[in-house]
């Protein structure tokens, strides 16, 4: 589990303990048989909820990926600078 994703179940299960704190036991029927509408408004949410979450861990990925690239560049410039110093070192040893 990456970082963002043990983020986003702090905030879920918060709100799970939040909303199970302030609702009567029941509660949940009970609000759904008073509103009726709420039930359609309620999955619009949680779809809204779930898209807002596979774009969080998509954009993480593609940060992770950046990340990596930037980092391969910078190993791959040091490399060059440590070739292109050694051979002027062997030829100084060898000239000595």
């Amino acid at each position: 589990m990456n970082p963002v994703e043990r983020v986003l179940i702090q905030d879920l299960t918060g709100l799970l303990d939040r909303l199970a704190a302030s609702l009567p036991e029941g509660g949940f029927d009970g609000i759904r048989a008073a509103h009726p509408g709420l039930k359609a408004k309620l999955d619009d949410a949680d779809a809204k909820l779930a898209a807002a979450r596979e774009s969080l861990l998509d954009d993480y990925g593609r940060w992770r990926r950046a990340l990596e690239d930037l980092e391969n560049l910078w190993a791959l410039g040091a490399w060059r600078s440590v070739a292109a110093e050694e051979p002027a070192e062997q030829s100084a040893a060898l000239a000595a």
